[in-house]
């Protein structure tokens, strides 16, 4: 279809359906022309304006076109075109030699379109003297932006956002320029915003959301023309600037969310006469919030969220009556708010007192009309942690997309009526006391995105959920039955489901595979039992996050899993597993943590798994392996070998042999500190879930328990600069390899209840971050290395029950443990034991080989004085009374200290 209206001698035209290209050449004259949603792969950009010499403007919108085919007569330049917009268009060829030849164009747009974003395109946009707008969003481009472009002296309006690849730094801008909007959202753009940015006088609005820039927060003051500043999602510091608002007419947005802006909120901003949103959430404001009794009627929107905060809020705010959005959750206000204040916020649609130190009360009465007050288009109430007891009866008559009461004091029956409003996209009710849900979810709401009852004390059978629930999360409660078959046919189009910590029971069947949709799957801390579904793990290519801890699944782990495996954390720990494990664990190239301690798997050491890049915990505690772990024949000529490996427990197994030097030579993240790598552990999903509303906390999927410093202890999370190493409680024999010192990052090293020998390696030392370190039940001997006293973030030491010798280091932590820590060596003298080191007292120290014959006469002359006189105190002791109970008790001691853990420790190494 082609609509054109004359404007002699000009013609304008817009072209939609299906093009006729000859149709064009009856309008020589054609000054606009907007083309939509075509296919023009048979005539070129160069050959349409060729045809239409007059045209000035150029519009086309989803238009599939090229460049390839040049005009047969040559299109050497085009004076009278001056704007050019192409929008969403899939554009083919060198699109930069065609804009070569558009000197005089004053306006581009390429929003959305497809095109190949060389280096040379960048360079063709500085070659337009006389440009005045260009717009580049989403285009795909990358590489350095040239600093000439901002330098065009017409350039009145630049936009390149939402270029994910595209970096640059700001220029120092000269006096003079015409520039009045600037967005480079969404780029890469770093550095310092300069002081030279005050001269663009002009300018109107400065969108720099989400680029990498740091340094102080310049001030707005500067720009008097300004209505729009979006700062936020970067790295700015400093202060806000108290006063030169008031002059800026214009300004009708601020946001500086997510940045690291600290001190006082400028009281100035809540007067501004013209001022509409403040954001200046994820900040380190502190202070009081505070109002002057003229502040503005304008405002429409004020989130302070996620600061430091702190005194009451102000009752004056009840008088900003424009206000339709009001977040000051996770702050340190205190006092209490009469939720009667948003009576008068007719047009309210969010309010967010959450997560403070505040009391929320509602002074309500029996009147209907009394609630008919309240606004009537509040989507969003968030009133976590507000100490509430009951539900406020005034929900009866909203018809809330997110409710938050969660942190509250509320128990008893959920009510009824909370869900028969049926909008709902996001319910939380989490961490209350609520004892019992009667409703049938499914009935009265479809299509609930968030659907949030933990930690409570719900009882009975699990509530069906609302279909097409996308987050269920029922953990944490008082739930016993056995699972429905109609609530895994529910659960079919969920995300995210988490039923840990409750008392359900029966099998888990295949038909939950149906849910094709399953992100994450936590059944932990039940009692489940039967077969783990092999179909989890063998055509769930979308799951990432398996967590069946501390239930009776019994039989082997699934053994085939899918080449497609997505899985990031595997925690099926103290269960009844048996079996080996499956080799197809190899194609889950993007795990992460993998826990299957607990279990009675027997099998050797899975040294295949060193293949997999991100793996950066392995829990095997408490099973059956056995062997050595040094296979050399299969993984010695690794390139890398679990190079992202930070903790490994192989603690309570069967391991025989030594400590493997080809380990210790490659495990390279207890070495040396990364600076890239591998993401931070569970990034990806973490995003995912803060997709949630606001006020919604995400899900903890990061936990896993070691025994650390003597205690078991769950890591809530696995931090990049946490590393730990236990291999306690094995067969393990022979030396310690000096090449233990080379992992320099360890914050814990438990070798204890082992066998081996030799002496401590003084490389331990090496080890500055080690906060425990265990060789205690071993059969190592020689002195403690004085080396050890380095180890000043050392908290826990045991070397007790070896056959160590000699003095016990007095210097920095030595001066803080306990007796225990050295109880069971002999040899050892010193302070915390009771008896002190002799001046001329000999180092112990193993006989030589040959030495066994030849008697050294001078010490023997000593140890029969010494014996001697010994004989004569324990004589003369036993013949008086308080001598016999001293002697008595001595030897009581002797017993409890040293003989009795020492045939305790026998009898269960034979068991």
């Amino acid at each position: 279809m082609m609509g054109c209206t004359k404007f002699s001698p000009f013609v304008s035209c817009t072209i939609t359906g299906r093009f006729d290209s000859a149709a064009l050449a009856r309008f020589a004259n054609l000054v606009t022309l907007g083309l939509s949603g075509l296919d023009l792969g048979d005539l070129s950009l160069d050959t349409l304006v060729h045809n239409l010499g007059s045209l000035q403007k150029l519009y086309l919108f989803g238009v599939n076109i090229s460049v390839l085919n040049p005009s047969p007569t040559g299109l050497v330049t085009t004076p009278v075109l001056q704007e050019l917009t192409m929008s969403g268009c899939k554009i083919t060829g060198p699109i930069d030699i065609f804009l070569a030849k558009l000197r005089f164009l004053s306006k581009l747009t390429l929003d959305n379109s497809d095109f190949v974003p060389t280096d040379r395109v960048l360079e063709s946009f500085t070659n337009f003297s006389s440009l005045v707008l260009l717009s580049l969003q989403d285009c795909g481009l990358n590489g350095t932006f040239p600093s000439r472009i901002f330098h065009i002296k017409s350039l009145a309006i630049l936009d390149v956002s939402f270029n994910k690849n595209l970096s640059g730094e700001l220029p120092e801008f000269k006096q003079g320029s015409v520039l009045q909007v600037l967005v480079l959202s969404g780029t890469k753009f770093s550095r310092p915003i300069p002081e030279s940015i005050g001269n663009l006088k002009n300018l109107t609005i400065l969108d720099l959301y989400s680029c990498q820039f740091h340094g102080f927060v310049s001030s707005f003051a500067q720009w008097p023309e300004i209505s729009m500043v979006d700062l936020s999602s970067n790295n700015l510091t400093g202060f806000l600037p108290s006063d030169g608002y008031l002059g800026l007419d214009n300004l009708m947005y601020i946001n500086l969310e997510n940045n690291s802006v600290s001190g006082e909120i400028p009281v100035s901003l809540f007067s501004h006469p013209h001022l509409q949103y403040l954001h200046l959430s994820q900040n380190n404001f502190t202070g009081n919030f505070l109002l002057y009794p003229n502040a503005s009627q304008r405002l429409r929107m004020i989130d302070i969220s996620k600061n430091k905060l702190q005194g009451p809020i102000p009752k004056s705010i009840s008088k900003l009556l424009g206000l339709e959005e009001l977040d000051l959750s996770s702050n340190n206000f205190t006092g209490t708010v009469d939720l009667n204040l948003i009576k008068n916020y007719v047009n309210m649609t969010l309010l967010s007192l959450s997560n403070n130190r505040l009391s929320v009360v509602i002074m309500e009465d029996g009147d209907t009309n009394f609630y008919q007050e309240y606004p009537h288009r509040l989507d969003f109430l968030g009133l976590a942690s507000c100490n509430l007891t009951n539900v406020p009866e005034f929900l009866r008559h909203q018809k809330l997309l997110h409710l938050d009461l969660s942190n509250n004091n509320i128990a008893g029956h959920i009510p009824d009526w909370i869900w028969e409003n049926g909008k709902y996209d996001a319910v939380n009710l989490s961490h209350n006391s609520f004892s019992s849900i009667q409703t049938d979810l499914s009935v009265f709401m479809y299509g609930l995105f968030y659907l949030d009852l933990h930690s409570n004390k719900i009882e009975g059978a699990l509530p069906l959920p609302p279909c097409e629930t996308v987050k269920l999360d029922y953990s944490n409660n008082h739930f016993n039955s056995s699972v429905t078959t109609e609530f895994w046919s529910q659960i079919s189009s969920s995300s995210f489901v988490f039923l840990s910590n409750n008392s359900l029971v029966g099998e888990v069947p295949p038909l939950l595979c149906n849910g094709t949709d399953i992100e994450i799957l936590d059944l932990s801390f039940n009692r489940f039992s039967g077969l783990i579904p092999p179909c989890l793990l063998k055509h769930k290519n979308k799951l990432e996050i398996l967590k069946l801890r501390g239930n009776n699944f019994h039989g082997s782990v699934p053994q085939k899993i899918s080449k497609e495996c997505a899985l990031q954390i595997i925690d099926i720990n103290d269960n009844k597993l048996e079996g080996k494990l499956p080799a197809s664990l190899v194609n889950c190239r993007m795990l992460q943590l993998l826990d299957l301690g607990n279990n009675e798997i027997v099998d050797t050491f899975p040294e295949w798994l060193g293949v997999l890049p991100l793996l950066k915990v392995l829990v095997l505690n408490d099973n059956r392996f056995n062997g050595h772990i040094d296979q050399y024949g299969r993984h010695k000529q690794m390139h890398s070998y679990f190079p992202a490996l930070q903790v490994l427990d192989l603690s309570s197994n069967a391991f025989t042999g030594g400590i493997p030097t080809l380990i210790l030579k490659k495990l390279k993240a207890m070495m040396v500190p990364s600076s890239s790598g591998p993401p931070s552990i569970y990034t990806e999903i973490i995003a995912d879930l803060n997709r949630s509303p606001p006020g919604y906390m995400p899900y903890d999927k990061s936990s896993f328990t070691i025994t650390l410093k003597g205690q078991e202890t769950t890591m809530v999370s696995i931090l990049p600069i946490f590393m730990y190493l236990d291999l306690s409680n094995n067969n393990f024999d022979g030396t310690i390899s000096d090449g233990i010192g080379d992992l320099k990052l360890l914050k814990g090293l438990n070798l204890s209840r082992n066998s081996f020998t030799g002496h401590i390696p003084p490389r331990i030392a090496n080890m500055l971050q080690l906060e425990s370190l265990d060789l205690s039940y071993n059969k190592l001997s020689g002195k403690i290395p004085p080396e050890l006293a380095l180890l000043t973030f050392l908290e826990v030491l045991n070397l007790s029950y070896n056959h160590l010798s000699g003095p016990i280091p007095q210097s920095n932590q030595f001066s803080t443990f306990p007796e225990t820590s050295f109880l069971g060596n002999d040899g050892l003298c010193g302070k915390p034991l009771p008896h002190p080191c002799t001046m001329n007292r000999p180092p112990s120290a193993p006989a030589a080989p040959d030495s066994s014959t030849e008697v050294n006469w001078d010490v023997l002359g000593i140890e029969v004085g010494v014996i001697s006189g010994l004989a004569t105190v324990v004589i003369t002791a036993l013949l008086w009374g308080n001598g016999r109970r001293w002697i008595y008790y001595q030897v009581d001691r002797f017993f409890m200290r040293v003989l009795q853990p020492r045939i305790h420790h026998r009898r269960r190494r034979r068991h």
